[in-house]
């Protein structure tokens, strides 16, 4: 079951991490059939995909330890349902919401064998609370980074409104260590993995902005990934 609503184009921002640029919004992107057809096998296919694969899906089911067993969780974006399945398989039943029609589809397809514990709404993040339900958590994942620190408050806090519990997001954590690795990086020609990381200063002000704080923070392999998984609650 889809809703009728769609999330409205934000900021644009480029996917690699480059400065911003007018041709590549990331609400329009995803909604392309092929880009949602093919996301899963571009990305996560080789060798370092299927490591980075699985070690966030580590991540995130450390983020949700301890969650009572049947919880009602919220995964928006949903994608292709890659997160979806992982708290599927703790027991826990899912709506996944997404801007993109395509992507729900494929993570339609993909988890069927989960029958009514996963359900999807095409929806705007910022208006989550509209659709009538209060969930025992939620998942934001890799999205925060496509969006300016404004947008990135505006779609967390709309989230948090309709969570009762915890809030689980993850970003690009911008250290002085990270900003001198992205130096280096671009000198020999690599992109940065996100247009808008954070700094410690500007995730206190998302988690204020949002209405939640800090309760705890996972990282893996912190000296080569800027990945970050905060784990809040309501203030």
């Amino acid at each position: 079951m889809q809703g009728e609503h769609e999330l409205k184009s934000l900021e644009s921002s480029n996917e690699t991490g480059t400065a911003p640029r007018i041709d590549w919004n990331p609400v329009e992107h995803y909604k392309d059939v092929e880009v949602a057809e093919r996301y899963d096998r571009e990305r996560f296919a080789s060798v370092s995909g299927r490591v980075f694969d699985a070690l966030e899906k580590w991540n995130i089911r450390r983020a949700f330890s301890g969650l009572p067993d049947d919880s009602l969780i919220v995964d928006v974006p949903c994608g292709t349902g890659r997160h979806a399945e992982v708290l599927l398989e703790q027991g826990h039943r899912v709506v996944g919401v997404d801007v993109s029609p395509a992507m729900l589809e494929v993570a339609r397809r993909k988890l069927s064998r989960f029958g009514e514990r996963f359900r999807t709404f095409v929806w705007d993040a910022r208006r989550l609370a509209e659709l009538g339900e209060r969930y025992d958590a939620a998942l934001c994942a890799r999205v925060l980074m496509h969006f300016p620190l404004s947008g990135q408050v505006e779609f967390l806090a709309g989230v948090a409104k309709a969570t009762q519990g915890r809030v689980v997001f993850t970003q690009s954590y911008s250290t002085w260590y990270q900003q001198l690795r992205r130096s280096v990086k671009r000198v020999f020609g690599h992109v940065a993995p996100a247009a808008y990381p954070l700094t410690q200063a500007e995730l206190e002000q998302l988690l204020a902005g949002a209405g939640l704080q800090e309760i705890r923070r996972h990282r893996v392999l912190p000296l080569i990934s800027e990945a970050i998984t905060v784990v809040s609650v309501a203030r």
